[in-house]
């Protein structure tokens, strides 16, 4: 079977997205060179791969399962089902995060950064790989309370991480539980925010991912409740702290923040102009 047979009779099944992103990370290749070689035959044991590829895209396994990597902002990170898969409404609290660093902390030559419920790391290793030219040492805390999780994350900050001046730590912990008393100039998170009761009727794919990265109790805040409680004894004073959100929880969520001491605290849309992070200052 030529390529381009395949690939006309894949989209049918599962799309030109998904057919496209499968054949190329299979067979290795670039958008020229799946063009150009249209007219190939696939080697059949490619096309066994590819075909146990399709069937489990088509029974709704997310790309980023079966290839084992998603991009995310400015590089590529490993995934595996132990792991929320990064998503570009997250580059929005990481874009934000190098902006109000840059900005509140440029007078320091060092900066300590905790990435917590970090899954593959993106959040935590994009921001310190964005600010690593702008300060001296920057100090970067994985943490995330899965095993498998951390094991992922370990392996993208060795692979993407090769700036001197960024030392990574990588913690098991209950989100503070054994942080002990370590101070941070930022902590940034993407928590579980999902409410209980609508996790059952998530798409398909977003079933897949880990229900432990998705539950946020019954109204989807539990975790923005300790996290914004316990951070308040592991930041520096004017330290910055930044969540991801639910699409229609930024009124509770501000609510939360300023409930406890913050100031300066603000919501920031996405794209669709939905609630996506609250953040605030110590």
């Amino acid at each position: 079977m030529t390529l381009k047979q395949f690939y006309t009779q894949t989209v049918s099944s599962i799309g030109t997205t998904d057919a496209r992103v499968l054949i190329m990370h299979i067979l290795d290749l670039d958008g020229t060179r799946f063009v150009l070689n249209m007219d190939r035959e696939i080697p059949s044991e490619k096309l066994m791969l590819l075909e146990q590829a399709v069937r489990r895209r088509a029974d709704g396994e997310p790309v980023a399962y079966i290839t084992g990597e998603r991009g995310f902002y400015q590089n590529t990170f490993k995934v595996s089902p132990a792991t929320l898969i990064p998503r570009a409404d997250t580059e929005i609290l990481v874009e934000d995060a190098v902006s109000e660093i840059s900005k509140r902390f440029s007078d320091r030559q060092e900066i300590l950064i905790l990435d917590l419920c970090c899954g593959t790391g993106c959040i935590g290793i994009s921001v310190a790989k964005a600010l690593a030219d702008r300060f001296r040492k920057i100090e970067l805390t994985l943490s995330d309370i899965s095993e498998e999780a951390l094991s992922v994350c370990r392996e993208n900050a060795e692979t993407i991480i090769s700036d001197s001046n960024i030392a990574v730590n990588i913690i098991s912990s209950n989100l503070f539980e054994n942080i002990k008393e370590q101070s941070f100039t930022a902590i940034l998170s993407n928590p579980p925010y999902i409410r209980k009761d609508v996790i059952p009727t998530l798409e398909r794919q977003v079933r897949f991912e880990p229900v432990l990265a998705l539950d946020g109790g019954a109204d989807g805040l539990d975790f923005v409740r300790s996290i914004s409680e316990d951070a308040r004894n592991h930041l520096t004073e004017g330290g910055l702290i930044e969540m991801e959100i639910g699409y229609d929880q930024g009124p509770e969520a501000l609510s939360i923040m300023q409930d406890r001491g913050y100031r300066q605290t603000a919501i920031i849309m996405d794209l669709e102009n939905c609630d996506r992070v609250v953040k605030a200052i110590l």
